[in-house]
């Protein structure tokens, strides 16, 4: 079912899957939400799944059913019924305590009874004690019961005391801790009397100091049904995703329209997860299950890909038209009696995911404390971030560079109404790159372009590939060395004339790499797919380049709508999944790509491009929505160039599936028409 070779080597894998809420059934009694019907299914497949994934250990972290023990009757049977459906999946899993396990948390507002004697006696008698640790290699995992942290039951307090003296004697070690509740969801001193979903101090700042002097390499939580991620100071903090349904009243950290059933069946965001620990971190895989009922078998794989800090050599990056991250405040509604604010972390995990490179940012975003801190966090994370200004003399750039530095990669200097830079902008750059040491890129803001459709003519960021050499020369003339210029791609224009025609430029005395940038305009999720896997594809053709793609999440009110790589509910679209597919097939080793010119042609109705590296030739088959520019017409045998017997994989690039075939199946497997592109063909020989 999941196809792991591109992924680096791991020292062990583990899955945790978080709130599976199995369901009794309920026949035709009236639901609040007709989605409860389908968790019990929801959870086995993801139970299944995380079995073919044969990880050293599996992790249930808390909430196995949907009843509470207020109805101990129902509860028990509930309980026995989801342990039978967990072994009938063959899974033996460390479990993680919730509030649907034994009770709610000592507050007076929460909707269940809390942690009673008999409840709590009766599960340690089923499961052995709700704390406890175990070893896998060199790292220590501590399991805690959340529930009855700051509660009245003698158990608590044995609970520090041990969990102290765990920690204490595994000090050496590399340190896991799980939980059922968040210590915080938005921040360590928010309130919690009236909150459904933190802990309350002093338990909270007791764990917290502990998870600091300790150095706990990762804290993980449940509860929310919603994903979110933040840092404590050399600690990962991961708030995890249910595989059956998101809660409500998280949806209102969204834009756009509230998903089906009031924001409870918000498929997209169902899943479990993958970690792999490898000798320098650990890996945090997301395995979406979608809400699927009932695996289907079929010959498809389905690639688990590389994520931001395993992929040095993609060119991969995002232009952040909108704020990485957002917050807003729940409104109190049951089962919170206050309002809770939270924190929007889906863009930040999407680039992770994707195994995004690199981050074009508005200066003005590392002066934001908020932006700041979610900012440093995906640095930390392996992704290399580029403030962005527009050059103005007014501007103090390099006393803000005196505040930015040590947080940034490298800094683009935007110039409005020109292509070439100022005389003072040239002295500004000089100072930057010899007091700094920063890398500089330039890009232009063309202003008052005609476009067509539009009433008022447009900018555009970026020069063109035909600006590029007058740059270049005006530099020399100038005595200035830059690392980068932006490049900007015209969607209506064939993209592989234009990458091209930069790659024919190249190399230059005094721009040592040209990137590019390419800007969505459709809200067709299929052209988008399109677009962005070709431009990701012959950026192969430029090594040291990097491509970046806008809007990150789609632009559904502003004077030119258009789609993103996320949809208004931060949901992966077609885009978004065809490059993470096509960044770890591409991009997971470093590749030398064949001094044959870029090979064009076409299949039925489809574009093929075709390169060949030192190791696999490459065959990208795609739609545009436009008529094809292949140089010729030609059948998919000819075109590949294999024996009938040799081995081929083909990738649905937006479904991230994978199918090994030969070339006499070829057209068993895949529908070359354009609903299915993009499609790449590998194959092992080279052309």
């Amino acid at each position: 079912m999941f196809h792991k070779s591109f992924l680096p080597k791991a020292l062990f894998e583990f899955v945790i899957i978080s709130d599976s809420h199995y369901m009794l059934d309920p026949g035709g009694a009236s639901l609040e939400f007709e989605n409860r019907r389908k968790q019990s299914a929801r959870r086995e497949v993801a139970l299944c799944m995380a079995a073919t994934l044969a990880p050293a250990f599996v992790v249930h972290n808390g909430d196995m059913v949907q009843e509470y023990p207020d109805n101990l009757e129902r509860f028990y049977k509930s309980m026995e019924e989801s342990l039978e459906q967990v072994r009938a999946c063959g899974l033996e899993p460390y479990y993680v305590v919730g509030n649907h396990d034994i009770g709610d948390k000592p507050d007076p507002t929460a909707p269940a009874s809390h942690v009673s004697r008999e409840v709590l006696d009766w599960y340690h008698r089923r499961f052995g004690k709700s704390w406890y640790s175990f070893d896998q290699g060199d790292c220590h995992l501590v399991v805690l019961n959340s529930q009855i942290m700051n509660g009245t039951l003698p158990d608590a307090a044995e609970q520090e005391a041990w969990v102290e003296k765990d920690l204490a004697e595994h000090a050496k070690k590399r340190l896991f801790v799980l939980l059922h509740m968040p210590p915080y969801l938005f921040g360590e001193t928010e309130p919690s009397m009236g909150h459904y979903d933190n802990l309350a101090n002093p338990a909270r700042a007791w764990l917290l100091d502990l998870i600091r002097v300790y150095k706990v390499e990762m804290l993980i939580a449940g509860h929310v049904h919603f994903a979110f991620f933040d840092h404590l100071a050399d600690t990962r903090y991961a708030v995890l995703a249910s595989p059956v349904f998101t809660r409500p009243g998280f949806s209102c950290l969204f834009a756009g329209s509230p998903p089906p059933e009031r924001g409870r069946n918000d498929v997209p965001k169902f899943g479990f997860y993958l970690m792999r620990v490898r000798s320098e971190s650990t890996d945090i895989h997301f395995i979406r299950t979608a809400g699927v009922e009932k695996l289907s078998p079929n010959a498809e794989e389905r690639l688990i890909t590389r994520v931001s800090g395993t992929l040095p050599h993609s060119p991969l990056g995002i232009t952040l038209s909108q704020p990485l991250s957002t917050t807003a405040e729940i409104p109190r509604a049951w089962p919170a009696a206050i309002r809770e604010k939270v924190r929007n972390d889906y863009p930040l995990l999407a680039c992770m995911e994707m195994g995004v490179g690199y981050l074009r940012v508005p200066l003005t975003d590392f002066l934001d404390t908020f932006q700041r801190r979610r900012l440093e966090i995906l640095r930390k994370e392996g992704v290399k971030l580029n403030a962005v200004i527009i050059f103005s003399e007014e501007l103090d750039i390099l006393g803000s560079m005196s505040q930015i530095c040590p947080r940034i990669d490298g800094l683009e200097i935007q110039m409005a109404g020109t292509l070439y830079p100022s005389e003072k902008c040239i002295e500004v750059i000089k100072v930057l790159q010899e007091r700094f040491g920063v890398s500089i890129a330039l890009s232009s803001i063309v202003c008052r372009e005609e476009t067509s459709g539009k009433q008022f003519p447009r900018f555009r960021l970026g020069y063109t590939p035909q600006e590029i050499p007058p740059l270049n020369q005006f530099l020399v003339e100038n005595d200035v060395v830059i690392d980068r210029a932006i490049c900007k791609l015209d969607t209506n224009q064939p993209l592989c004339d234009q990458i091209q025609g930069i790659a024919e430029i190249t190399p230059l005395s005094q721009i040592s790499n040209i990137d590019i940038s390419l800007e969505f305009s459709a809200t067709n999720d299929q052209i988008n797919a399109n677009l962005a896997a070709e431009a990701l594809f012959l950026s192969a053709t430029m090594p040291g380049s990097r491509i970046y793609f806008e809007p990150f999440s789609d632009l559904d009110r502003t004077m030119d709508v258009t789609h993103g790589l996320l949809d208004t509910l931060c949901n992966p679209r077609s885009a978004s999944r065809a490059l993470q597919s096509l960044n770890t097939i591409m991009y997971s080793r470093s590749m030398k790509v064949s001094e044959h010119p870029l090979r064009l042609g076409q299949i039925n109705d489809l574009k093929a491009l075709q390169l060949s590296t030192d190791t696999s030739t490459y065959t990208l088959l795609i739609h545009n929505g436009s008529e094809s520019t292949a140089s010729e017409a030609i059948n998919i045998e000819s075109y590949i160039g294999v024996r009938e017997d040799e081995p081929l994989k083909i990738y649905q690039l937006s479904k991230i599936t994978l199918q090994s075939v030969t070339l006499h199946e070829v057209k068993d497997c895949i529908s070359l028409t354009p609903d299915q592109t993009p499609v790449l063909i590998e194959s092992s020989s080279l052309h």
